[in-house]
């Protein structure tokens, strides 16, 4: 029966990668379903492939084979990708690294906020905010880390002001790298650095920026309901079709130069996303290997996440606002 379905798909011979590709398919399913004989003893393997040839059209066990060969192929399109050599190293020391964080208490769901060095009160305000007081319910198993660079104005004053923080919350990962605007891309690039190296058994990772705020459990809902169909995704507030800011006095300039294209690819706003810790891995790596532009969301979820087969999705339920 294995043959004449295998015949089907114009496959000459058995040995063919598409018939490996099919016989492994049907090896999948089969444990799972296959009805037990008169004894109690699973059927053999030639009835087990009868039993769900029969149960199964043709066109659904050609609509399979195309789905596992497409599976297939993306597979080998990351792992040659991801055999790339590095361009981008983020090789920056900490200043401050609570690695611990992870191991000293069951964690299903991280909270990244970036900060600037400076923002020591919208840290405050945070921490007496919704996001912060809902991870210290240990029955939400979850926790919150700033991540913030090294300040450039007032330095010694301003480090001073941070060191007296952490000793106080310990809750803040601090890198060596300047600061400043046009760098939000190295900060995005270390929080998935910190939570893939130091945080490995999280089930999921949010990005939520300090100004803003979102409903917790509706996202963290909408995250689990992504997860039963998506091994690796991102989730957030999807641009599509949006055109580079060439005017040099605008926020988000981008050149000609950094960028060519006449339209960004599809991406999410940097504000609010979330993804599962192997997402979060993957991102990490192809950061490293991507020719990278200074636009932190676009260039993660827009440019790194098509290199690695992740896709950006949305949901109405996945959203905030600008709280100042």
């Amino acid at each position: 029966m294995v043959a004449q379905a295998l015949k089907d798909f114009d496959i000459e011979s058995l040995h063919t990668p598409k018939a490996f590709l099919f016989h492994t398919l049907l090896s999948c399913l089969l444990d799972a379903v296959t009805p037990k004989d008169q004894t109690g003893v699973k059927a053999t393997s030639d009835s087990k492939s009868k039993h769900w040839i029969q149960l199964l059209d043709i066109n659904t066990l050609r609509e399979m084979v195309y789905k596992y060969e497409a599976d297939a192929d993306k597979a080998k399109s990351v792992i040659r990708f991801l055999s790339q050599p590095i361009i981008n190293d983020h090789n920056f020391s900490y200043i401050h690294n609570p690695k611990e964080t992870c191991a000293r208490r069951d964690i299903d769901v991280l909270f990244v906020v970036p900060s600037a060095p400076e923002y020591f009160s919208r840290r405050e305000r945070n921490r007496k905010g919704e996001l912060y007081q809902f991870t210290l319910d240990r029955n939400n198993k979850a926790r919150l880390l700033f991540f913030i660079g090294k300040p450039e104005k007032d330095r010694a004053n301003v480090q001073g002001k941070i060191d007296e923080e952490v000793a106080l919350y310990g809750d803040i990962v601090q890198e060596d790298l300047n600061d400043i605007y046009k760098n939000i891309r190295l900060k995005a690039v270390s929080m998935l650095r910190w939570a893939s190296t130091f945080c490995d058994k999280v089930k999921f990772v949010i990005r939520a920026d300090d100004d803003i705020d979102f409903n917790i459990v509706n996202a963290l809902k909408v995250m689990e309901e992504k997860r039963a169909f998506y091994t690796d995704f991102i989730l957030g507030v999807r641009k599509d079709d949006y055109k580079p800011e060439r005017e040099m006095t605008n926020k988000w300039y981008l050149s000609t130069n950094e960028y060519p294209n006449t339209h960004l690819p599809p991406f999410a706003l940097g504000a609010l996303l979330g993804y599962p810790l192997s997402t979060v891995t993957l991102l990490y790596q192809a950061a490293l290997r991507v020719e990278p532009i200074w636009l932190d969301d676009v260039f993660i979820t827009g440019i790194c996440a098509p290199k690695v087969g992740i896709p950006v999705l949305k949901h109405p339920e996945f959203d905030f606002i600008h709280n100042s």
